[in-house]
């Protein structure tokens, strides 16, 4: 027998669709008519690849959108959520690279897409011999809380420098603290497709910036601004307290956004951080759940079949013979 086909309502569907194709599109066409100031906080499509003489060994090692995100070495379908445009805010440092900042600030449209290739010394700086270093194996192993060394490693000192080990022996370790891509040219191409204006979508902007690849929490916050004192109180929303718990009660992704909303809106002094715990409400007692100081005689190995109405009938008129 063959199922029939299910119905379904392709007709709405169509229509959000259509609706929010057209919304995107309207923006789009305001915002392809502006060009970019500084100041604006914007988001940044970026693609990011080194420059060698054999163009065959390029190699992609940023991008911002699912689609370019195929071309990283290490690309992650299961993780596209993480491939997201860059926030920016023109001329503000901490965002950008200085030289991508720069171009942009120059004069770049909305939806213009401008490709930039830097030398070594504007991108992740000379490779240098003297920041290729012994560490001891034991400071590794305690600096990274237990972790054993291996080459590829990545080592955190305590000075907050970032390397590479490169060997590995008799618990010697040579670690490079050059960035992976220092002395590579590497070109940008680079395009600013949205532009977010309003207090509180500023304030979401910067604190999801800080969580990284989850953007659906972006509405979550609950946001209070007090303007007398100067006061910006956000609660955090329940689903992210208990992954901020597992990293410390997120203490890092607290300051963070705090520096970053400090540093933009010089009008906000404090910024506090709540976390709210609603009563869970009581199960609702069930129809045998009641309280009752009388006890069951009923034999539990016996229970009778109730009759149906016939045959009560039936029964009671021979009883009555």
């Amino acid at each position: 027998m063959v199922e029939e086909p299910k119905i379904v309502d392709v007709e709405t569907e169509t229509d959000e669709e259509k609706e929010k194709k057209e919304v995107l599109e309207a923006r789009k066409k305001e915002l392809s008519e502006q060009t970019v100031q500084k100041g604006d906080m914007v988001y940044v499509d970026i693609l990011g690849r080194t420059l060698e003489e054999d163009s065959s060994r390029n190699i992609v090692f940023q991008a911002s959108n699912p689609e370019d995100a195929k071309l990283l070495p290490n690309y992650d379908p299961q993780k596209t959520d993480q491939y997201t445009p860059e926030l920016a805010i023109i001329g503000e440092k901490g965002f950008l690279m200085d030289k991508i900042d720069e171009a942009i600030a120059d004069g770049v449209k909305f939806f213009e897409e401008k490709v930039i290739q830097l030398e070594p010394e504007d991108a992740f700086g000379i490779r240098e011999g003297k920041k290729i270093e012994k560490v001891n194996q034991k400071q590794f192993i305690k600096d990274m809380n237990g972790e054993k060394p291996y080459p590829g490693a990545t080592y955190r000192d305590k000075k907050g420098r970032t390397g590479t080990v490169l060997r590995a022996n008799q618990g010697r370790l040579i670690v490079d603290f050059n960035h992976p891509l220092a002395g590579k040219k590497v070109e940008y191409r680079i395009k600013v497709i949205d532009k977010i204006e309003g207090f509180e979508n500023k304030i979401r902007a910067l604190l999801v910036r800080r969580l990284g690849g989850m953007e659906s929490l972006r509405n979550e916050f609950k946001i209070i601004h007090d303007e007398t004192t100067k006061t910006l109180e956000i609660e955090i929303p329940q689903m992210l307290m208990f992954q901020l718990a597992q990293q410390q009660g997120g203490i890092y992704f607290k300051m963070g956004a705090s520096m970053d909303i400090q540093e933009y809106f010089k009008d906000i002094d404090v910024v506090k951080f709540s976390e709210v715990f609603p009563r869970t409400p009581a199960p609702t007692p069930g129809a045998h759940d009641h309280e009752h100081d009388h006890e069951h005689t009923e034999d539990p190995e016996h229970k009778e079949e109730p009759k149906d109405s016939e045959e009560q009938e039936s029964s009671e008129e021979q009883n009555q013979e």
